[in-house]
């Protein structure tokens, strides 16, 4: 009796033990598990959008507003440091490629030379140069688009992979194809649908803007409107904290939201809105106003296209409550966020200052002092306070996650059932055990005993596949159960080449043992090689297919896998057993 032949039985009892283990959370409910599975044992084998149902998502990436996003932060660097030599300069994007240099002085345009645009040479062109009108275009280097458009989709496969997986998705398929990005979420409840989708579109852009007070702009669009439309001018005073000095304004109100965006996208001649400055709405609601009136409505405010700080510089997003027991949302910027923030609060103590979120206003308290890293975003209304606070935290979670690179646009959406998916397992199982008894019966009448030994090595090698799987929490999907199918026929595959061989060995005259030893010495590259072919095959699928293609490719690979285990290595045991390796040699072989 060989000492080997112990260990090869304890080790693989041991693994055939740990596979039983690891697909109890599968098979059994929850409520019939042990506390000791419930413990140390939780990982399942989770199913695909086709088998449990869910949601399928299509969303276009806007490149164009990244793109233009890159060329803003640009184009206020350049002012930064155009203003260090000549304070009367405008800078101001044009387009969505173009950077506007325009001075009050012509001899400030000579100021812009080779050495200031030196740190921005690679990302910029000057276009033109004209000094009599002491203007200077630069635009963004076409190259570069193609880098910020592949970017923007990286960046926003892992947001909102990041959102998804803090919503609690399991195995979400998170892809890009093309300029699209493809979303499968499989498990979802119909309530969650819509909650779902929300956060993984919001773009979660937080812009910290200077509200433009007291202009003569905002006066004579209030003096545009009729008397008695559905859009009014309303008053509006503030006082600077130093000089004391008192500001009268005026601001657009209206309860209809898309009439009052629709007229704000038709102003044009001199009435348009200044092209450094853009008018953003907020929502009030009656408790917040003071108003009698039940409805809410909503405002203008005349704000300074430039944000001063961006949500970029975030560290920290927390659910937090007022002091009034409302919900609202607590942030900390990072080090170089804080400075700008000072710097930003400092220059303007007495001004209103909006916090913008997704181009939507959520608060513009006036700037009493400076301030540092601290803020907190207040979420406006006083209505359901659960609804609220639900609010929040999805708020908080995308916050966490970081804020998309450019706004996303549903193209597609479909719900996928589980009746469907239960009607594909039914006939998957059905198909399954079919092939399993075709090739049970066919083994153990063409090979008799060594045919036994193959069906169990198939049996095996289901268990560590399957086992596999829910350990590390795999999808399986309708063609990933193809592939298991595939598999039955693959675990007799290998185990026909060796007995084929042991076959020819016998024929000689060989004896059982000799014949086993020689069969499975001779054939085992064979077999190696054609799984390290399959391998390969199962990489390329699932490196460049999608989501059902690599379904179908991680069974595939962790079959080929298991596969090598069981029809090399423990068949080989098993034959051990037969032929002598623990007592009398055997003078014929049933094979």
């Amino acid at each position: 009796m060989e000492r080997s032949w112990w260990w090869k039985a304890l080790l693989y009892g041991c693994a055939i033990v740990l596979a039983g283990l690891y697909l109890v959370p599968t098979v059994v409910p929850e409520e019939k598990r042990p506390a000791f599975f419930k413990d140390h044992f939780t990982k399942r084998i989770q199913l695909g959008l086709d088998l449990q149902g869910g949601l399928h998502l299509v969303y276009e990436v806007n490149i164009d507003k990244a793109v233009s996003s890159k060329v803003d932060r640009l184009s206020n660097d350049i002012e930064d440091a155009i203003k260090k030599k000549s304070p009367d300069v405008t800078v101001g994007r044009e387009g969505r490629d173009d950077i506007t240099v325009s001075f009050k002085n012509p001899a400030g345009l000579a100021g812009v030379d080779a050495e200031l645009l030196k740190p921005y040479r690679r990302e910029l062109d000057e276009v033109n140069r004209d000094a009599s009108a002491a203007t200077l275009r630069l635009r963004y280097d076409p190259d570069r688009v193609a880098e910020v458009e592949e970017l923007a989709l990286r960046q926003a496969i892992e947001t909102i992979r990041g959102r998804v997986d803090k919503f609690g998705v399991a195995e979400p398929t998170i892809i890009k194809k093309g300029t699209d990005i493809v979303v499968e979420l499989p498990g979802l409840k119909q309530s969650d649908f819509e909650r779902i989708k929300s956060i993984i579109g919001r773009t979660a852009q937080l812009e910290f803007k200077i509200v433009d007070d007291g202009t003569e702009y905002m006066k004579k669009l209030g003096a545009s409107l009729p008397k008695d439309g559905p859009i009014k001018a309303e008053p509006e005073s503030w006082t600077e904290k130093h000089s004391g000095q008192q500001h009268e304004d005026v601001f657009l109100r209206s309860k209809d939201r898309p009439g009052l965006e629709k007229f704000i996208a038709a102003l044009s001649g001199d009435l348009a809105v200044p092209p450094d400055r853009e008018l953003v709405l907020e929502e009030i609601s009656p408790r917040e106003s003071g108003d009698a009136a039940p409805e809410k409505f909503y405002r203008t405010y005349l704000l300074k296209k430039r944000a001063g700080v961006t949500g970029e510089y975030l560290a920290m997003a927390d659910a937090t409550w007022d002091e009034m027991g409302r919900p609202e949302v607590s942030f900390t910027m990072n080090r170089q966020g804080s400075a700008m923030m000072e710097k930003l609060t400092g220059e303007n103590v007495g001004r209103k200052m909006a916090i913008v979120l997704d181009e939507k206003i959520t608060s513009a308290p006036v700037i009493e002092s400076k301030i540092g890293e601290r803020g907190r975003i207040t979420m406006g209304g006083y209505g359901d306070p659960f609804k609220l606070q639900q609010e929040v935290k999805d708020l908080v979670a995308v916050l966490r996650s970081g804020a998309l690179p450019a706004p996303l646009k549903k193209s597609f959406e479909t719900q996928v059932g589980a009746t469907m998916g239960q009607d594909s397992i039914d006939k998957a199982k059905f198909s399954m055990m079919i092939g399993a008894i075709a090739v049970v019966l066919f083994m153990l009448i063409y090979y008799r005993v060594a045919g036994f030994i193959a069906n169990l090595a198939m049996v095996l090698n289901m268990l560590f596949m399957v086992a596999i799987l829910a350990a590390f929490e795999a999808s399986l999907t309708l063609p990933g159960i193809a592939g298991l199918v595939l598999t039955i026929g693959m675990a007799v595959d290998s185990n026909i080449i060796i007995y084929e061989r042991i076959r020819e060995e016998l024929r000689q005259g060989k004896s059982p043992r000799t014949a086993v030893d020689a069969g499975f010495q001779r054939a085992f590259w064979t077999v190696f090689d054609a799984h390290v072919t399959n391998f390969v095959a199962g990489i390329v699928l699932y490196s460049y297919g999608s989501g059902p293609i690599r379904g179908f490719a991680v069974t595939l690979l962790v079959g080929i896998v298991s596969n090598l285990l069981t029809s090399v290595w423990i068949s080989r045991w098993m034959f051990d057993l037969i032929v002598g390796r623990r007592g009398s040699v055997p003078a014929t072989l049933s094979i």
